[in-house]
């Protein structure tokens, strides 16, 4: 999985093209430390995705993973 993150400056970043979710819910799908955020804190609409992940951190160009 850490493959599709990279390692910038200590953070774990998923760089994310506008709103396509489609590498988010693939990596989502392999973790093992996803925890779905609450639903009012969602924004895709397939609630296994990165970006729906209570362990995620919004960036401003990237989401942070904090539990790789």
């Amino acid at each position: 999985m850490q493959q599709a993150f990279e390692l910038r400056q200590g953070r774990w970043q998923l760089t994310l093209a506008e709103e396509d979710y489609s590498t988010s819910r693939q990596l989502a799908a392999e973790c093992d430390g996803f925890i779905a955020d609450d639903e009012d804190e969602q924004v895709d609409d397939i609630e296994r995705s990165c970006v729906n992940c209570a362990r995620r951190r919004w960036l401003i160009d990237a989401i942070e993973c904090t539990f790789l």
